[in-house]
């Protein structure tokens, strides 16, 4: 794989056009071969549009189906997905490796629906785990080969009774774990994937053995050069399955491998507010960090743990006594050209609070600010907009708050914009959809900016930026910060998936997100 995430999603974008054109047989190949780099890079919605258009020539493709059905997996689209890998097994033979995967598949989709379920002692998600269990459970016994297979079975068995299922009686987890082993080590160094690893340390878990893990684990992530996709299959294991992080050694190599994800292209991470809460108190076990990370593990490590403290920073704006309508962030008033300097205040955008409840912003009356992740039972109310600036401008609105904030530092601004070119990457910190605070860690490659040198901004005295990140309604006036150290160079305000125009001149459209640089908001401000 080469290129950029923009790279792949420009092809991936081209190849379904194709698709639909007058040749569609032409661009096949280079799609079917698209679609799983799309999983790799976990962009599970441009995967899922791109299957659909390769099942619309070519309905036959196995595997092209299969991969589809994994799409719709990760889009939440469980049941759907149940439907077309179930169509799958029925017209494959059950020797077909076609088959097979599909039937590992149909188990990770049930095992889904019942993670999802809010409450698992009903009968629908026991009789999906019942599923799952049944789906991992035949590939395996008829090959010990098909291991990935073995280690879902293996992880559901294991935790049955913390699961609060029954497992079938005859089922024995050391037993599943050792057959696994040994299969994993019949392999040839030469043949051996991307999930090698992974499922041994998982194996290797599952005979509590906890020294063989860390060292497995060590050599995944300093010397293989781990993709995204299993990585994040592997902590999804470990934190649903086996919760781990209930443990202090396992709570530590729960965080490790979060700091090593997020320096991974297509490297994602939700935090719920009560994992970060936790999150801040981890401490790797002595020697654990280095046992996993590396020679320069320190410096992955800390790197992580500053975005956490980061997103202390970080508030939801909500609507008083209802929802979340967006996001905002504390900084020094000097920051932004304001005064007294060292006033602590909320940025957010024009467009989610503004003098004027132009739609869809409220008035500042009708808000309150709330850092989840801080202080969670404090609700500030806006005493008054201390600046502002509409949409087509900077989209920015400067909050005073009516209670000074009290123990939350101001997040740090950036002097200036992060480099273009290959491996820039931006983070942004939100409450996407309106849920939970979270992190946005997929897709983040900056594309472009109107900064200094070269940038020609189109808006006079305002730059922008173009990114990936994945965001959604709620991510309005999330700070955008650069890889490095966590500063924040931009204001989040709006995003496409299509259709946003190329900065500097450029002609065309593409799918990003666009921000505000900050530097320019406050030079904007001072005018």
């Amino acid at each position: 794989m080469t290129g950029t995430i923009a790279d792949m999603r420009k092809r991936a974008c081209d190849a379904a056009d194709a698709l639909g054109g007058t040749d569609p047989l032409d661009a096949l190949d280079t799609a079917r071969q698209l679609v799983l780099t799309l999983r790799d890079l976990r962009q599970f919605d441009l995967m899922s549009t791109l299957a659909e258009a390769v099942s619309r020539v070519d309905p036959q493709d196995a595997r092209n189906r299969r991969l589809y059905g994994q799409a719709l997996i990760e889009n939440g689209k469980a049941s759907a997905a149940i439907d077309v890998l179930e169509s799958l097994t029925c017209r494959l033979p059950t020797s077909d490796a076609e088959a097979v995967e599909a039937a590992g598949l149909l188990g990770r989709a049930y095992k889904q629906i019942f993670f999802d379920a809010r409450n698992r002692t009903t009968i629908g998600a026991r009789n999906a785990l019942t599923q799952a269990i049944a789906s991992y459970r035949r590939p395996f016994e008829a090959d010990a080969r098909n291991t990935w297979h073995g280690i879902n079975l293996l992880a559901l068995v294991a935790n049955s009774a913390r699961l609060g299922i029954d497992a079938p009686a005859d089922l024995n987890s050391k037993s599943i774990a050792h057959k696994v082993v040994q299969s994993l080590q019949a392999i040839a160094p030469s043949q051996r994937n991307a999930w090698y690893l992974p499922t041994l340390a998982e194996a290797q878990l599952g005979l509590d053995d906890w020294t063989a893990v860390e060292s497995t684990l060590r050599e995944y992530v300093t010397q293989s050069q781990p993709q995204a996709f299993p990585l994040a299959g592997l902590l999804r294991q470990f934190t649903q399955v086996w919760d781990i992080e209930s443990t202090p050694r396992g709570a530590g190599l729960v965080s490790l491998l979060n700091a090593a994800l997020m320096k991974l292209p297509g490297g994602v991470c939700e935090i719920q507010i009560s994992d970060l809460q936790q999150a801040q108190d981890v401490q790797p076990m002595p020697g654990q960090l280095e046992a996993i990370l590396g020679q320069h593990g320190a410096e992955t490590y800390q790197w992580w743990k500053t975005g956490l403290t980061r997103a202390l920073s970080v508030a939801s704006i909500r609507q008083r006594l209802g929802s979340r309508i967006g996001t905002g962030f504390l900084v020094r008033a000097g920051d932004l050209g304001l005064a007294p300097a060292d006033e602590l205040v909320v940025l957010t955008n024009y467009h989610v609070v503004n003098d004027k409840a132009e739609s869809p912003g409220l008035p500042p009356d009708q808000v309150e600010v709330v850092f989840e992740a801080a202080d969670p039972r404090t609700r500030y109310t806006v005493e008054k907009i201390l600046w502002c600036s509409r949409p087509d401008v900077c989209d920015a609105c400067v909050l005073k708050l009516a209670a000074p904030v009290k123990d939350i530092a101001p997040l740090p601004i950036a002097r200036r914009l992060p480099t273009l070119g290959e491996g820039a990457q931006v983070y942004v910190v939100g409450y996407p959809g309106g849920r939970d605070l979270s992190f946005s860690f997929q897709d983040n490659e900056l594309l472009d900016h109107e900064g200094p040198p070269g940038g020609h901004p189109q808006i006079p005295g305002v730059c922008r930026i173009h990114y990936h990140a994945p965001t959604e309604g709620g991510s309005s006036g999330s700070p955008v910060f650069n890889s490095t150290l966590w500063e924040v160079i931009g204001l989040h305000h709006k995003g496409g998936k299509t259709g946003m125009p190329h900065l500097n001149g450029g002609t065309g459209t593409y799918a990003a997100n666009e921000g505000i640089w900050l530097q320019s908001i406050a030079a904007y401000q001072k005018d």
